[in-house]
């Protein structure tokens, strides 16, 4: 081989050993950007699968601290309506008793009637009595005997004997019914009073308990409401995360898939790599021949 030759030999392998480091870096830039997507493909599916399970653990915070709310206001409804009840209980129980008391007043109404009734007969029959002596009495007066006089002082002494006894015997037979009809009748009407007011007292308390009770109704209501918005909103995010994760599953192996073809491609451009340098340094060695030869040829010209 001549000088020339080996010189156009040895330009040859210099080209080509270029050519050889080019292709290195370009498969070495190649297989760069294909491991980039891959790696930002996984941390984004792992973000995803993190935001996923937050917003799973904040639903089931809410679930929790709306039961135990619920729970709360169940405990204060019943609570309401047990003294609501027990209000209702006494109020219809001191009516009745109030019911009672109107009967009992009615009847001494009529018991102290009926005695002005015959205390007004007493007194009528007593008035006819009184009258009927003045008229003997006076009937006598014409008469100027002892005996007249004598039946004079003697019907005088009957009448007035006979007032006092009717007045006596009055006082004695009606004194102590009206007494006691006072004094009932003034209990009656104490009791009434006091039923009464205890009536007004547990109408001003049931008052507040009514508008109490009807106000936990309606936060029950708007709880159980915000239970349903709530379950039916976590029924759709249990959906929504579960098609995520199935989605995620999906693109995890499709990914896999990826990763394995990219790392059967990484193989192959590693063993290409490798049969590059290996190819690589035969050819330097090459050249170091070419150039020793080279170097001896030219000594000897």
């Amino acid at each position: 081989m001549s000088l020339e030759g080996v010189g156009v030999r040895f330009q040859f392998c210099i080209a080509a050993v270029g050519q050889l480091e080019w292709e290195r870096d370009e498969l070495i830039r190649e297989l760069t950007l294909l491991r980039e997507p891959s790696f930002e493909a996984v941390r984004r599916a792992h973000e995803e699968v993190l935001q996923a399970f937050g917003q799973k653990a904040r639903a089931e915070l809410e679930r929790d601290a709306l039961r135990e709310e619920v729970r709360t206001v169940r405990c204060k409804l019943f609570s309401v309506t047990r003294e609501y009840v027990a209000c209702q209980f006494q109020l219809e129980k001191q009516q009745e008793e109030l019911k009672e008391k109107d009967v009992q007043r009615g009847d001494l109404e009529t018991v102290a009637s009926r005695l002005a009734e015959e205390l007004t007969q007493l007194r009528t029959a007593f008035m006819e009595q009184r009258e009927e002596a003045q008229q003997q009495l006076r009937s006598l007066s014409t008469r100027h005997t002892s005996d007249a006089l004598q039946d004079r002082r003697r019907l005088s002494a009957e009448l007035q004997s006979l007032t006092e006894e009717q007045h006596s015997s009055l006082e004695e037979q009606y004194e102590p019914r009206f007494l006691r009809l006072l004094e009932h009748s003034e209990r009656g009407a104490a009791a009434l009073k006091a039923a009464q007011e205890e009536l007004q007292k547990l109408r001003d308390e049931l008052r507040p308990l009514q508008g109490e009770e009807c106000k936990m109704r309606v936060q029950r209501n708007s709880l159980q409401e915000q239970i349903v918005l709530l379950k039916r909103k976590r029924e759709e995010e249990v959906h929504l995360y579960r098609e995520q994760i199935q989605e995620l599953e999906d693109s995890m192996r499709e990914m896999k898939i990826t990763v394995q073809l990219q790392q059967q491609q990484n193989k192959e451009l590693e063993d290409l790599k490798r049969s590059l340098a290996h190819e690589l340094a035969i050819y330097k060695g090459c050249l170091e021949i070419y150039g020793q030869l080279f170097k001896s040829v030219t000594k000897k010209e």
